[in-house]
């Protein structure tokens, strides 16, 4: 009889832990969000300058340097233009600029403070519905913690500017760590942009 009893208690607490584990189990997933995966859609631009040769980017720009991302501040909204809706309302959408704050690894074009911090704008981001990214083609948006070669135009307020195809180059896969001068400077890409710079073609409206 005593056994029978124990058996009983012992099936109802298995029943018991059973249910508790489905429970918080469908809980866990209802509760996780599914991530939504974000589309990304060029921006097409006419330049007045070949966006695929280094030379005349380089040569565009008012600094180039290589420098790590260190921290995304937040997306702003710029030129903002009309747009109806399909319930015939009328949303003001502006092009989206992407802030970050880079630390600067060493110079190429122009003199920033080295191993300090700098703000900069790039031009893309996130839409302000965020239903998509709008990043120019044949460019990219930076990512937190990455090493990028960035041609920046200094803007009237003093702030730089990444603009266009080919503003922001990432390195080789084999090199996408690597975080000091001394490694950067040995690599393929920094010495196309190094002879990019010592050839490079500034426009006669420059």
């Amino acid at each position: 009889m005593k056994k029978t009893t124990m058996g009983i208690i012992a099936s109802v607490i298995s029943i018991i832990g059973v249910g508790c584990f489905l429970t918080v189990n469908t809980y866990a997933e209802k509760a996780e969000p599914q991530k939504k995966e974000i589309p990304t859609y060029a921006i097409y631009s006419d330049y007045t300058l070949d966006v695929d040769n280094p030379n005349e980017v380089v040569g565009d720009a008012d600094y180039v340097f290589v420098g790590k991302v260190t921290e995304e501040t937040g997306t702003i909204y710029k030129n903002k233009t009309p747009m109806e809706q399909e319930d015939g309302s009328t949303v003001y959408i502006g092009d989206a600029y992407t802030n970050y704050k880079v630390e600067v690894i060493t110079n190429l074009k122009n003199e920033l403070t080295i191993n300090k911090e700098v703000s900069l704008e790039k031009q893309g981001g996130i839409r302000e519905d965020g239903s998509a990214y709008d990043v120019f083609e044949d460019d990219q948006l930076p990512e937190l913690g990455k090493v990028y070669i960035f041609t920046a135009y200094i803007q009237d307020d003093g702030s730089l500017l990444v603009a266009g195809g080919n503003s922001t180059i990432s390195f080789d896969e084999k090199t996408k760590n690597i975080d000091t001068e001394k490694e950067v400077v040995k690599t393929e890409e920094f010495e196309l942009y190094e002879e990019a710079v010592e050839n490079q073609v500034v426009s006669e409206e420059k």
